[in-house]
């Protein structure tokens, strides 16, 4: 699916709004914990362009009325400033929990990224929050549940979905998965477990392009009008996700800091939480321990979840294992190719390159540079975790 860029935002002073994107330390984009979260994407379709946007606050002592949007078009993220743009708004809904809503432009020649600007007026004092991504150069696929469209690669187990930017009546082929994808290797492998370039799906059915799909099964869709190119989209259809409910789904994303051993028990535990729990406090070594461990734990499981769900669950991701066992970066910067990472706390002096690998089910999909070095520091994190020391 074309996702939403996630939280991608730089707090900067009034008079430091210009900025060169590309500079910018973008640390806040994977801040659970941020005053509000964002996500939006930007749809192509014919000579215009649609911004859909979703803003929730995480912040009660806020409110919306203090926050304003608006938009512009620059050439490259080098660029300081670019021509703002005010299209035709439409609002999907404006409560005091959520503002969603959609703005629609036409292109300028030229521009290639799209900034949005949360701007935060507070007495005499102002904010502005920087997002930015590329502009889609051909007609955009895209989906929607009701009225608004789905951002992040995962929409909830019996949700209806509709369809848009498939051109005529043909029947769309819904390509189906069953959840089979690896863990990311750790940081320092050398024998990291890649998927084929070539995935046969585990049952084939077609949908009226026309009509909203409501799919019962979790894992991996592919939808294609055209099996011969490489337009499509591709989601995951999932259950207690982002957020992990149900004890079989926990044993997944421990796979990185129990041994082979401690894993399989955990497996096998299933829904036995007697069983499961005993796992865990023999891994931590007393109650006290195991409790903060399993909600520290999963906290960032649920945030690489929200943030980097792809064709497989974000906690697999090479992005999502590295958040899970070291956290936020100190550092972010973006790159047309690639992802830098840098930590520079009391527990890590790190740098983490992730280069993007795109594929039919994510154009968007990035791959770790593992190096060996990375071993040391890899085996002194999963130390501090299993003594709860987060």
């Amino acid at each position: 699916m074309k996702k939403f860029a996630p939280i991608l935002f730089m707090l900067v002073s009034t008079g430091l709004q210009a900025q060169v994107l590309r500079n910018m330390n973008f640390r806040y984009l994977y801040n659970p914990d941020e005053i509000f979260s964002l996500t939006w994407d930007v749809v192509k379709e014919s000579d215009t362009y649609t911004v859909f946007y979703d803003l929730k606050l995480n912040d009660t002592a806020r409110h919306y009325n203090d926050f304003n949007l608006s938009w512009e078009l620059r050439k490259s993220p080098s660029e300081k400033s670019g021509v703002a743009k005010t299209g035709t708004p439409m609002v999907l809904e404006n409560s005091a929990s959520r503002k969603a809503g959609a703005i629609k432009f036409t292109g300028d020649p030229d521009q290639n990224i799209v900034v949005t600007k949360v701007s935060i007026v507070e007495g005499k004092k102002s904010w502005a929050f920087l997002f930015y991504k590329q502009l889609p150069t051909a007609e955009s696929i895209y989906a929607t549940t009701g009225n608004d469209i789905i951002g992040e690669s995962f929409v909830k187990r019996g949700k209806p979905v509709a369809f848009h930017g498939f051109t005529g009546a043909s029947p769309l082929q819904v390509s189906y998965y069953e959840d089979a994808f690896p863990a990311g290797a750790p940081a320092f492998s050398t024998a990291q477990a890649r998927v084929a370039k070539t995935i046969k799906p585990d049952s084939v059915f077609f949908i009226d392009p026309q009509a909203q799909t409501t799919l019962s099964r979790t894992g991996l869709y592919l939808v294609q009008q055209d099996t011969a190119s490489a337009a499509g989209i591709a989601f995951r259809v999932e259950d207690d996700y982002p957020k992990l409910g149900k004890l079989e789904s926990l044993a997944g994303p421990l796979i990185y800091v129990c041994t082979k051993q401690e894993y399989e028990k955990i497996k096998l535990a299933g829904n036995d939480k007697k069983k499961f729990d005993q796992i865990i406090l023999s891994i931590t070594g007393n109650t006290e321990r195991a409790r903060i461990f399993m909600r520290n734990y999963f906290k960032r499981v649920e945030a690489a979840n929200q943030y980097f769900s792809s064709y497989k669950e974000g906690w697999k991701t090479d992005r999502g294992m590295i958040y899970i066992i070291y956290g936020i970066p100190d550092e972010v910067y973006l790159f047309d190719d690639r992802e830098v990472w840098e930590y520079r706390n009391e527990n890590l002096k790190e740098r983490f390159q992730f280069v993007k690998s795109a594929t039919i089910f994510d154009p968007d999909n990035f791959v770790l540079i593992r190096q060996k070095g990375f071993a040391t520091d890899w085996y002194q994190m999963i130390d501090l975790w299993r003594k709860a020391r987060f």
